[in-house]
Order: C-alpha cells, then sequence, then structure tokens
C-alpha cells in the first residue's frame, strides 16, 4: 500500500510565481533597510527602543513620591522583610552549594549500583 510519488514538473507558471516572491521579498528588505532610525540605540544591543520614556517615566515617578516612602524603598534592606530576604537567599545559596556536582556523583553511584547488582544476578542464575 505504497502510495504514489507524483512527478514534480518545473513549469512556466511556477517560475513566474517564484520570480515574484523573490522580486517583492527583495524589495520589502531593500524598504525596511532605509527605513529611518530612529530613538533607537545602535551602541548598546540590549536597550530598547522606548526604554529612555521608560526610565524618565519611573525617574519622574519616584520623584513624587513622598519622602518617606522614597525614603523606606532606598533603605528596604534595613528592615525586617529585607533582611528576612536577605537571609533566605543566603539559605539557599548555601544549600544549593555544588548541587549540580553532588547529583552528578549521585547519578554514578546509582548506575555502578545497578549495573554491580545486574552482574550479581546474572552470575547467580548462571
Amino acid at each position: 500500500m505504497s502510495k504514489k510519488i507524483k512527478s514534480q514538473k518545473i513549469t512556466f507558471h511556477s517560475l513566474i510565481r517564484l520570480v515574484v516572491f523573490i522580486v517583492i521579498i527583495f524589495f520589502s528588505i531593500q524598504w525596511l533597510s532605509h527605513q529611518k532610525k530612529s530613538n533607537y540605540n545602535f551602541n548598546d544591543q540590549t536597550t530598547y527602543i522606548n526604554e529612555k520614556v521608560k526610565n524618565n517615566f519611573l525617574s519622574n515617578f519616584y520623584q513624587k513620591l513622598p519622602k518617606d516612602s522614597r525614603y523606606q524603598l532606598e533603605h528596604f534592606n534595613e528592615t525586617k522583610v529585607g533582611i528576612f530576604f536577605q537571609d533566605t537567599f543566603k539559605y539557599i545559596q548555601q544549600q544549593l552549594n555544588g548541587f549540580p556536582n553532588k547529583q552528578i556523583k549521585e547519578i554514578k553511584k546509582s548506575v555502578i549500583k545497578n549495573i554491580s547488582d545486574d552482574m550479581i544476578k546474572n552470575i547467580d542464575e548462571n
């Protein structure tokens, strides 16, 4: 029950379509490459187009906050919540110290144990 493979023919119609497609793509690329390149910093590839607007908005918003709120934001690390977050972060870092290496060692041990158990089982059966 194999399907019959239709032979592929290149017709004049298909060549015209291909040429039209290539021409459209070529002119699209040319048109896009000549567009005005404003609001974008090409020196830093990590910046976004509207990053300057966002930074200005955030700085204006921050300046409009009351002095007490600005002080709390600036000294967040000194609050109980900030200290709790710092301690939790340090604890997690200590617990994860050497995590990938420990996991690799455990996997190697389990593989060797499984192989040795299989070998002992095969010896006992034969």
